[in-house]
């Protein structure tokens, strides 16, 4: 079942370029037919031109024969028969060049659309998906086994299809020139396919395990690349280097389990064409000795009998390289089966400057509960604080409003819509959102900033990178909104980032803008210029701060305490104090410590 499905997922990806296919596996058939001739050109040549035997051959080689003048005029025109031979050759040449072509030019057509499409269907997966998904194992899908698929289409595809054509038009050839040598050859051949199918299916096994491995290994390098600050940090890159040790010594064994399969494989098939080759060298001589086989039809035959093996000997190989590409198909077909996420491109798009409602919301990641009944609203152009311990929902708030993930139970509304009835395109595009972990591309500030435009204006960005208080920054750089910023941000410092970042989500013309406990990594004097800037630039812009500084959050309109799902509190900074609660005893606990800290220094 699963062989059979990995080979519909195969075939899948061949949509568009089986003609040229086709094409180039006709064309493989006539250059096959070709070099059946070549030898019989010699055994003709040494039998009944350079010899007195009278024209033994097929009868399409004797109408060859006498379109060349007939056997007469050849033994008198010699040099006819070294022209006849090598105009085959060249007739081959051309005949394979063009089939390389067409072949090629299928194969890396169909692997070229289908990185498009897999690439593309990535990103249309779900954020749920990403969350729990591993980048590594995503990678070595797109990359690895997209590459397995590539090259048996380009290179083992052919092969396969040169075997079959072997079988049947070689067989065929040999019957006319020695019924009996070509017996043993066909008896000789029978153990080679059954073996080469018993291993296929042990190779195909290991080849899957071996898969699995790889991909374990691609995640550590990914996850170790990506998060080099926190290994070098914590001091764990011997940590690091055991288990990537871990897991390539495991690859490695895989690997080696694959390639004694496949030694086991050569060498069984080596001994039966061995075998064949020995029987058929002692039956041919004894059949010349005793005149029922002319010495140049032994020649050809046994031309043909090399011609013969050399494909059906690789048969292992091609099987094994057609199993680890029904099982790169496979793997590839999985990550084609998730579902993609809907966009509901015709969804409403309203304003979303009104009052932002959460309406009895429950949401679980999984199993594990996160929001329980939570109702609260947000007005229009407002700023509302969300403050909270680890776990208590604040994230989750803003996961839930811009759909990345949705509600299990309850609605969510801006302006009286559900948001579920908007279009997720346009929901995302009018709603800012800033990480707690920016992420930055290879790119330029410039680029970072006005990432939203496709030719960024530098005013504007100029503009947002003032009112995110890294205007300065920027401008002490060498070349100041050109410099290149190093992958993931690398060149910046943290602050720095996240300033970035905020000027990135203050490009355009959001209606809600997030802050999703992006402050953090800014001072206190920089945290409280950016939100007097944006105080200035908020206007109908409804602005929502999750925070674990208190001090971030003390201007809201409104502040909202979240524990376990639930609001526990809310009110103003000035109401929150004289409540007495989580949040008094937040801010009492932050202004002591930082009383304590200045009085340190």
């Amino acid at each position: 079942m699963v062989k059979s499905k990995n080979l519909r997922a195969f075939l899948n990806f061949t949509k568009g370029f089986r003609a040229l296919m086709i094409t180039g596996f006709v064309l493989l058939g006539f250059e096959l037919l070709l070099s059946f001739v070549s030898p019989l050109i010699i055994s003709v040549t040494i039998d009944s031109i350079l010899g007195s035997n009278p024209l033994s051959a097929p009868g399409y080689f004797r109408w060859i024969v006498s379109v060349l003048g007939g056997l007469g005029h050849l033994k008198n025109n010699i040099w006819i028969m070294a022209a006849a031979l090598l105009a085959f050759q060249i007739m081959m040449g051309i005949l394979r060049y063009v089939r390389a072509k067409c072949t090629n030019e299928a194969g890396e057509g169909a692997v070229k659309r289908l990185r498009d499409d897999l690439y593309a269907h990535i990103q249309r997966l779900p954020f749920s998906y990403h969350a729990r998904a591993r980048t590594g194992d995503i990678i070595q899908r797109a990359t690895n086994d997209v590459d397995v698929i590539r090259r048996f289409l380009s290179n083992m595809m052919p092969e396969l299809v040169r075997t079959v054509f072997m079988l049947v038009v070689g067989i065929t050839v040999m019957f006319t020139v020695n019924v009996f040598l070509t017996v043993i050859t066909v008896a000789m051949v029978i153990p080679v396919i059954a073996v080469s199918v018993l291993f296929f299916r042990r190779i195909s096994t290991l080849t899957g395990e071996q898969e699995e491995a790889e991909a374990s290994l691609f995640t550590v390098i990914q996850e170790n690349l990506t998060g080099t600050r926190v290994v070098r940090a914590f001091g764990r890159q011997a940590h690091e280097m055991e288990k990537f040790d871990e897991r390539n010594t495991e690859n490695k064994r895989r690997m080696i389990k694959v390639s004694r399969s496949f030694a086991s494989l050569w060498t069984i098939l080596d001994a039966i064409c061995g075998v064949e080759t020995a029987a058929i060298l002692i039956v041919g001589i004894i059949l010349n000795v005793n005149g029922k086989l002319l010495i140049g039809e032994f020649t050809a035959f046994t031309s043909y009998v090399f011609m013969f093996f050399w494909p059906i000997r690789g048969f292992g190989r091609v099987i094994n390289e057609f199993s680890r590409a029904l099982v790169s198909a496979g793997r590839i077909g999985e990550l084609f089966a998730e579902e993609e996420e809907d966009y509901q491109e015709s969804g409403l798009k309203p304003d979303l400057g009104g009052d932002i409602r959460f309406e009895n919301v429950c949401f679980a990641y999984d199993t594990v509960p996160v929001l329980r009944n939570l109702n609260m609203t947000i007005p229009g152009g407002s700023t509302a604080g969300f403050l909270g311990g680890t776990g208590s929902g604040k994230s989750s708030v803003s996961l839930l409003l811009q759909r990345l993930y949705d509600v299990q139970s309850g609605s969510i509304t801006i302006g009286g819509v559900d948001i579920r009835d908007i279009s997720k395109t346009y929901l995302r595009d009018r709603i800012g959102i800033v990480m707690q972990e920016p992420f930055l591309y290879s790119k330029t500030v410039l680029q970072n900033i006005g990432i939203k435009r496709s030719e960024p204006d530098i005013g504007e960005v100029r503009e947002a990178a003032v009112a995110a208080s890294v205007h300065g920054d920027i401008m002490s750089f060498e070349d100041g909104y050109d410099t290149v910023v190093g992958e993931r941000g690398v060149s910046l410092s943290g602050g720095q980032k996240q300033r970035v970042a905020i000027a990135r989500a203050l490009m355009g013309d959001s209606d809600v803008l997030i802050f999703d406990d992006s402050l953090s990594a800014v001072d206190t004097k920089t945290d409280a210029a950016i939100r007097a800037a944006l105080s200035k630039r908020r206007e109908n812009v409804t602005t929502i701060i999750i925070s674990h500084r208190i001090t971030t959050l003390m201007e809201a309109d409104r502040i909202y305490v979240l524990k376990d799902g639930h609001i526990v509190e809310e009110g103003s900074h000035a109401e929150l104090m004289r409540l007495g609660g989580i949040y008094s005893r937040t801010y009492e606990i932050q202004n002591a410590a930082a009383e304590e800290g200045g009085g340190g220094q």
